[in-house]
């Protein structure tokens, strides 16, 4: 189990659409001692992103229905006055083609697809990004 003292100092942004992934998400990182901030579109996203200004890592759904995910990376690489380097997992349900696994990793520090084993990959791949 990871430190929960020491995860208290990183906050994670999670974007998705789907609000019982969303809040399921919410719920097992902060259980491991991780402080959580949700968002259910991009745009709510740009909006909590301009006014938190200490984000440790984002969590990203690739398909929204107001914009992807992928307009949200060039956003905030881009145009934003975010800093630019915060770490970012994309979550999805989409079969990526090899073209756009290869767009999202040059983006992306980890790449992991929704369903089976997700509670596990999730806390695997958040304390391999955030250690």
């Amino acid at each position: 189990m990871e430190n929960k003292s020491e995860n208290m100092r990183k906050t994670i942004l999670i974007i998705d659409d789907d609000y019982s992934l969303l809040r399921l998400t919410q719920m097992i990182l902060d259980r491991i001692g991780y402080s959580s901030i949700v968002a259910a579109s991009v745009n709510q996203a740009r909006e909590i992103l301009i006014r938190e200004s200490s984000v440790d890592l984002i969590i990203l759904d690739l398909m929204m229905p107001d914009e992807d995910g992928l307009s949200f990376i060039k956003w905030l690489e881009n145009d934003s006055n975010i800093t630019p380097n915060i770490p970012i997992i994309l979550n999805t349900a989409k079969n990526l083609s090899e073209s756009e696994y290869d767009i999202f990793k040059e983006h992306c520090h980890k790449i992991i697809l929704k369903g089976m084993n997700f509670t596990e990959t999730l806390i695997s791949e958040v304390s391999s990004v955030l250690t």
